[in-house]
């Protein structure tokens, strides 16, 4: 077994005590350093604007939980059998959430929505606002540099902008009407990806796995912004939450109501005219009378039948979107901020001491290292001169 040399580890030593006196010899460049960082950071802060946090937090329940031993009961009085090996197909789980917040559609209902803004005067959605945002020094400079070619053809041919409420309103048509195997894509112009991004900024949705909750979460520069941001959130959350759990059962439940209408006219008619003719006949004994009322009778009696199997299943399609709509536990309300969250001055002095710190000690080290590789005469004459001192006071 080798055994360690002790004259290295002796050298090993002085070398890190000769640092660490280095080091402690340059402690006013270090106190320069961090006092000069304590006070660009602290100046920083005033120049930072205000922030105002709200926060609004839901608990999301599987109403088919809760709600489907009673449906059970209701459906087996009216006649009908609901099967309830669906239960777990359903099941809301708090990851969908968060998936959701940070989807287009979600974001394209949110920028709609009326808010305050700190440089403006009137309350105005986010698409609005987008508009209205003056382009910054970096984005001139880029269009009439390396963008050049773009702005000369749109000065040449201006871009469409499409209308964002005509999109909104086509889409919403669209999704009603089209098939749902068909695929769709949604169009968004300059505009709407500015106030999409500049609200996913201020907004952030997560999942509590310790209580299986749901916490919106909105910083902004004007308090009332926070509160309507995050409130509005929430509710838009449940309502796209809300279609999604629901849309199957919704579906099936539109096609039995025009079914409904179509049958509901035809027995109408034949009921009108069974009636019109068993009136019309009253007292009379012909045979041939009598096999006309009967195949009327029967087509009544078939009409009815119908009638009233599809009004069973339109009955039992309500029941089933009652049953797998969503129940939503409101925790916490979003709440009007009354101070403010950030910046916070004990944090930027610190990051402060901790950068001067950081770039002084970083400084002298790498000022040992470049002497070390490039002038070694002069890192041995360095370590000579803080070895002799450190003999000297032993």
């Amino acid at each position: 077994m080798v055994e360690p040399n002790p004259n290295i580890q002796q050298e090993e030593e002085i070398d890190i005590v000769w640092l660490i006196r280095y080091v402690l010899d340059k402690r006013k460049l270090i106190l320069y350093a961090v006092g000069i960082a304590f006070v660009i950071f602290t100046l920083l802060f005033f120049t930072k604007s205000k922030q105002y946090n709200s926060t609004a937090s839901i608990l999301p329940v599987s109403s088919r939980s809760s709600m489907s031993s009673n449906m059970g009961m209701l459906a087996s009085m009216t006649g009908m059998n609901m099967g309830m090996g669906a239960q777990a197909e359903n099941v809301i789980t708090p990851d969908l959430y968060p998936a959701v917040a940070s989807s287009t559609p979600f974001m394209r209902k949110l920028i709609t929505v009326p808010l305050k803004w700190k440089d403006k005067d009137t309350v105005m959605s986010a698409y609005e606002y987008a508009k209205l945002l003056e382009p910054s020094f970096i984005d001139i400079v880029k269009s009439y540099t390396i963008g050049l070619p773009t702005t000369l053809a749109n000065l040449i041919s201006p871009p469409i902008t499409p209308n964002i409420d005509a999109i909104l309103a086509s889409n919403d048509v669209a999704s009603a009407n089209s098939d749902p195997k068909e695929s769709s894509f949604i169009i968004q112009d300059s505009y709407e990806r500015t106030a999409i991004s500049l609200l996913m900024s201020m907004l952030v949705v997560e999942e509590d796995r310790s209580i299986n909750a749901i916490n919106v979460s909105a910083t902004c520069e004007v308090p009332e912004q926070a509160a309507v941001l995050a409130s509005s959130a929430l509710d838009i959350l449940q309502e796209i939450v809300t279609e999604y759990k629901t849309k199957r059962s919704s579906l099936a439940l539109k096609f039995i109501e025009e079914r409904y209408q179509l049958v509901n006219e035809d027995y109408e008619q034949i009921r009108k005219k069974y009636y019109a003719y068993k009136d019309s006949h009253r007292n009379m004994i012909d045979e041939r009378v009598d096999v006309e009322y009967q195949q009327l009778s029967d087509q009544y009696e078939l009409s009815y039948g119908l009638l009233k199997t599809i009004a069973n299943q339109m009955e039992e399609a309500k029941l089933n979107v009652m049953e797998e709509t969503p129940v939503f536990t409101i925790l916490q309300p979003a709440i009007l901020p009354s101070a403010p969250c950030a910046p916070n001055i004990v944090k930027y002095m610190l990051v402060g001491i901790a950068m001067g710190l950081f770039l002084s000690l970083g400084w002298l080290i790498a000022n040992i290292v470049y002497l070390q590789v490039f002038n070694e005469k002069k890192y041995k004459a360095l370590k000579a001169q803080y070895e002799i001192k450190e003999t000297e006071e032993a």
